[in-house]
């Protein structure tokens, strides 16, 4: 299990999906995995965290609003097992029953993440679903899926780069 460290962000902004701009916010500490700091430096991109609201022990973590990082979060809550599994769902005030293979994409939905067609800009809940689109409409067999983040993520900007 990795260690956990806080970071004083000198550069948080609210996302605003609507209009697909960041508010800049007073500095802000924040719990993240210390793999989201490097990774975004790495890259020189910004990355857009999602406070965790799994019930039971709060870990006060922000998480990356991805599949591969929710899935990790995940494991990390011991939500481990077959995909087969029922579990309920503790995020916020959530108490569904779901498959524990549909856990992450379930809780993508809680933090607000959606797809968007880069072509003809359709927005879907699921990144699967656009890229069906894409593939079945003969206009945008050429786009890319974009992500649409949702309105309770914060942007974790990389000292140096370019502001979202």
């Amino acid at each position: 299990m990795s260690k956990t460290f806080h970071i004083l962000l000198t550069t948080v902004q609210r996302h605003v999906p609507r209009r697909n701009i960041a508010l800049s916010m007073p500095p802000e500490i924040v719990y993240v995995d210390p793999e989201i700091v490097v990774r975004a430096n790495q890259n020189d991109q910004p990355v857009v965290l999602y406070r965790c609201q799994l019930q039971g022990i709060p870990c006060g973590l922000h998480i990356e609003g991805t599949a591969c990082a929710v899935s990790a979060h995940l494991r990390r809550h011991g939500i481990t097992g077959p995909d087969s599994t029922s579990i309920i769902c503790t995020w916020g005030g959530c108490s569904k029953t779901l498959k524990k293979g549909s856990m992450t994409r379930h809780l993508l939905t809680h933090l607000g993440v959606k797809a968007r067609c880069s072509a003809c800009g359709v927005v879907m809940c699921r990144h699967d679903l656009v890229r069906a689109h894409i593939r079945s409409s003969e206009p945008c067999h050429s786009a890319i899926v974009n992500t649409v983040h949702g309105p309770e993520g914060y942007v974790l900007v990389p000292p140096g780069s370019v502001e979202v």
